[in-house]
């Protein structure tokens, strides 16, 4: 209940920005929405059925895909590791498929990053990112950092760790090592099937792909998602 009351608080304060023209409520108000999705979101599943979970989020969730959707942001979600001006790193959604990412005009305070000059750096910062606390999960599992980790012992950690919370059933992976790249495909459960394109909005997918990211001390970024009736599909580049 109490991350449905921030969203409401958020809607409440994007409304009143929009009104008086205000860009720093606008800002607020979305920030909110996006802290009571995540509050909703991480609820254990054994102390809510799962019915009454989903008509708490629904609503939120599908607020937020229309403001993403009515954006027009790309679909080449970049996951970001920490670093000096973002202590939890953050996901950037660019504004197009043809990006250019300039971390540099990332802080902890950033939300839109807009450049006349150079458009290519547009986009939505999320931080902290989607998905951390389920991040922070893993590391406590680990009773270590992530950071240097192998992939194969990251993933191995991932799986056990989402499988313990009830959180995701399975997943598959290959990684591509002479491109430098990753195929991930998720099956779908309850708690993710809604997301679709939006997959950045849900904690528990986003949280493998900051797992990645910050073993490997790289931005790594959505080159392509496909989904089925059963699964997800990613294709995973990490920025060099």
């Amino acid at each position: 209940m109490a991350g449905t009351l921030v969203s409401i608080i958020g809607m409440a304060t994007i409304y009143y920005g929009i009104s008086n023209s205000v860009m720093s409520f606008i800002n607020l108000g979305i920030s909110g929405i996006f802290i009571g999705i995540i509050i909703n979101a991480l609820i254990p599943s054994n102390s809510i059925d799962y019915s009454i979970h989903q008509s708490l989020t629904f609503e939120n969730e599908g607020l937020l895909k229309k403001i993403f959707l009515n954006l027009k942001l790309s679909k080449k979600a970049v996951y970001i590791p920490p670093y000096d001006n973002l202590e939890y790193g953050g996901i950037f959604i660019p504004s197009s498929d043809n990006f250019t990412l300039n971390m540099s005009a990332f802080d902890e305070n950033s939300l839109f990053i807009s450049n006349q000059v150079a458009f290519s750096e547009m986009g939505v910062l999320i931080t902290p990112p989607t998905g951390l606390s389920i991040l922070k999960k893993f590391e406590e599992n680990l009773s270590s950092s992530l950071s240097g980790i192998d992939l194969n012992t990251l993933m191995s950690l991932v799986s056990s760790s989402l499988s313990s919370m009830d959180l995701l059933a399975d997943f598959e992976y290959e990684e591509i090592e002479s491109e430098n790249k990753i195929c991930l495909k998720i099956y779908k459960t309850k708690n993710i099937e809604n997301f679709n394109e939006f997959f950045y909005l849900s904690p528990i997918i986003s949280s493998i792909f900051l797992a990645i990211s910050k073993a490997s001390g790289k931005a790594v970024y959505i080159e392509n998602f496909s989904e089925t009736n059963d699964y997800f599909e990613f294709l995973v580049s990490k920025i060099v």
